[in-house]
C-alpha cells in the first residue's frame, strides 16, 4: 500500500508499459492443485510425482473499456497546486479537492498532503468490465474438473498471480499531455492488458473479478509496503487466516506465485504479531 504526497500549497501574499488488447490466450498453472504433504517453513513438501493443472482460456480485454477505465481514475497534478491567502481558504480548497478527488478513485488525508488509492471505488468502477472475463476463468476451471469454491477461487488466484511483477508509475500522461496522478496504481482493466502489476493492483484486479461474479467476500490486509487479499472462507488446516469482525478470512498472496491460504513467513510474522490494517471491501 502506498502513500503518495503531491499538494503543493503555495502562499499569495496580498499586492501505461505496452498493453495486450483484443482476443488474447491466456494460459497458466494453478499451484493450489499440488498435493501438499506438509510445510517447512515457506517450503511445501510435496506427494511424489504431483504436479499443477494448466488452464487456457481465450478472453477479450476490450481497447474502450481500457481507456474508460484508464480516463476514469486518477487526478490531474495542477489540482493539487493549491494557492491560497488565508488558512480559511486553504482549508476550504482542500476540502473542495478532496471531494473532487473521491470521484476519480483518489483519497486524500486529513491533512491534505498525502494521497492512496480507495480501493472500494476502483473494485465498484471495475465488477461490470470485469464479469463476463471472470465467468470464462470460472467456466474453464469447471471444464478441468474444479467443482468447490475454493478451488474456482484458487484458478482466479492464480490466473492473477501470472501476470508478472511490476510496480506502476505514481502518475500517467494523459493525450492532452498532461500528468495524471494515481498514487501508484492502475484500474484492473488496465492490469490485464498491461499483464503486469504489484501487489496493490494485483489483489485488485482478484477483487474485482471474484466480486463481478459474486465468489466471495474479500478484505484487503495491509502491512508496511505490502498488501494482501483475505477471503471469507473456513481455514483448512494449513492455512493462514486472521480473525476480523467475528469471521475468519483466508490470506492470498497475489504478488507471486503462492498457494491460497499461505503468506511468507516474514510477513507472517508481522500478521501475527497485529501489526496490520484490514480495509473492507464492499
Amino acid at each position: 500500500m502506498r502513500l503518495i504526497s503531491f499538494i503543493i500549497p503555495t502562499l499569495l501574499l496580498v499586492s501505461t508499459a505496452s498493453a495486450v488488447l483484443g482476443r488474447q490466450s491466456m494460459q497458466w498453472k494453478d499451484i493450489n492443485t499440488r498435493e501438499v504433504l506438509r510445510w517447512e517453513g515457506d517450503t511445501a513438501i510435496l506427494a511424489q510425482g504431483t504436479s499443477m493443472k494448466e488452464l487456457r482460456c481465450k478472453i477479450l480485454v476490450d481497447p474502450n473499456k481500457v481507456a474508460r477505465a484508464i480516463d476514469s481514475f486518477g487526478i490531474p497534478e495542477t489540482w493539487t497546486k493549491i494557492t491560497y491567502r488565508t488558512e480559511e481558504e486553504l482549508a476550504q480548497q482542500r476540502s473542495e479537492l478532496r471531494n473532487k478527488a473521491k470521484t476519480h478513485g483518489i483519497k486524500m488525508n486529513e491533512e491534505g498532503n498525502l494521497f492512496s488509492v480507495d480501493y472500494n471505488w476502483v473494485v465498484k468502477q471495475s465488477v461490470g468490465d470485469l464479469h463476463v472475463i471472470a465467468n470464462q476463468i470460472r467456466s474453464t476451471a469447471r471444464r478441468k474438473g474444479y467443482r468447490t469454491r475454493r478451488e474456482i477461487i484458487g484458478a482466479i488466484a492464480s490466473f492473477v498471480q501470472e501476470l508478472e511483477y511490476q510496480l506502476p508509475p505514481a502518475h500517467r500522461i494523459n493525450e492532452e499531455g498532461e500528468k495524471i496522478l494515481t498514487a501508484g496504481a492502475t484500474m484492473p482493466l488496465e492490469t490485464l492488458a498491461n499483464q503486469q502489476g504489484d501487489c496493490d493492483t494485483k489483489s485488485l484486479l482478484f477483487a474485482s473479478l471474484v466480486r463481478s461474479i459474486k465468489l466471495v467476500d474479500v478484505i484487503f490486509v495491509a502491512i508496511e509496503d505490502h498488501l494482501f487479499v483475505g477471503i471469507r472462507m473456513n481455514p483448512s488446516q494449513w492455512d493462514h487466516w486472521i480473525h476480523h469482525q467475528g469471521r475468519d478470512w483466508v490470506l492470498i498472496e497475489l504478488s507471486d506465485s503462492w498457494p491460497i491460504g499461505h503468506v511468507p513467513q516474514n510477513h507472517l510474522t508481522i500478521i501475527r504479531s497485529g501489526k496490520y490494517d484490514v480495509i473492507d471491501i464492499d
